[in-house]
């Protein structure tokens, strides 16, 4: 069976490409007036839900892998700052998936416009912390050879 450790990789990537995405098609429809203001709206809606769903399971398989991959670390301070980036960054991206819902099914709590902001401020907030969480992924992976096989000095294992 697969190493369990090796889960969060294969689901990590998506979130990073569809969250992106979603806070990208978001300014673009803050940034139209025709007819594609609405594909842009719906593209972000799309990507964001799905992305949003991607990160939540990053953030458990990361969990997963987190005893496995604190035994080999030289740092483990840099594990616990991806961590916690991650759990900020599925809240933001969470929050801003919540009004965007609320916006969406017509809950009227304040005003539309006021809403539809409060929702691309979470989302570009969400997309730095994206970055940060990202950086320190990449940290433990290329720094700290988090989840990379070590294989013994002769190779015998692949004989």
């Amino acid at each position: 069976m697969w190493r369990s450790e090796l889960w969060h990789p294969m689901v990590v990537h998506f979130p990073i490409v569809l969250l992106l995405g979603a806070v990208i098609a978001r300014l673009f429809w803050h940034g139209l007036t025709s007819s594609r203001a609405g594909v842009a709206l719906a593209m972000s809606r799309v990507m964001l839900y799905v992305g949003l769903g991607f990160a939540w399971i990053a953030v458990y398989t990361g969990t997963i892998a987190d005893g496995v991959v604190n035994r080999s670390m030289c740092d483990p301070t840099v594990l616990e700052a991806h961590e916690q980036a991650a759990f900020t960054l599925g809240y933001l991206f969470s929050a801003g998936t919540v009004i965007d819902l609320l916006d969406l099914w017509g809950i009227r709590w304040i005003t539309s416009a006021l809403k539809q902001w409060a929702v691309t401020i979470l989302l570009i907030g969400g997309s730095f912390y994206l970055g940060y969480t990202a950086h320190l992924g990449a940290k433990l992976v290329y720094q700290q050879s988090a989840a990379v096989y070590q294989p013994t000095k002769r190779c015998t294992e692949f004989e």
